[in-house]
């Protein structure tokens, strides 16, 4: 699972289409200044993304409980002849909603991508993702992301590397 920008950037709080956010997406913010850090730590988005095992996903018991990754960047030409950025990611679902942890440089972002599951999407669908604003979203994806760093380092240790 996959996600697409347009750039080489964070979208902060705008659509992957650029699009300015609406007046309710303003006013809801799901963390506070700097729980977005805390909740998830660059130590452990780390230990994910490069495990010692070298898995790409799996399973756990949590809220969102398929989890792919995809640790390295690139450039790609969408079926639509458009030029996309996938950047370093991991993407949680729960079968119903897709969120993905995106990041870029130093910096992450969440990021909930309704059109992820269309075969044949529209080139607005392709970066039709937007920021997590709801909380419960934003409380799903923390708990399974300490299920899934849990998971990796018991995986690791397995490995015996």
């Amino acid at each position: 699972m996959n996600i697409y920008y347009r750039e080489e950037n964070l979208c902060g709080r705008h659509s992957g289409s650029g699009r300015q956010p609406g007046w309710l997406e303003r006013l809801a913010s799901p963390v506070k200044p700097g729980e977005l850090e805390a909740a998830f730590p660059f130590s452990e988005i780390n230990a994910v993304l490069y495990n010692r095992h070298n898995s790409i996903g799996c399973s756990v018991k949590a809220p969102l409980g398929n989890v792919m990754w995809r640790n390295e960047a690139l450039w790609y030409t969408l079926p639509c002849d458009v030029e996309a950025y996938i950047p370093r990611h991991l993407a949680f679902t729960d079968g119903r909603r897709d969120l993905y942890l995106v990041v870029i440089g130093n910096a992450c972002e969440m990021r909930l991508w309704p059109d992820s599951r269309e075969r044949a999407r529209s080139r607005d669908q392709w970066f039709s993702h937007r920021p997590v604003v709801r909380r419960g979203d934003f409380l799903a994806l923390k708990e399974t992301f300490e299920a899934l760093v849990a998971h990796v380092r018991k995986e690791d240790r397995l490995a015996g590397r």
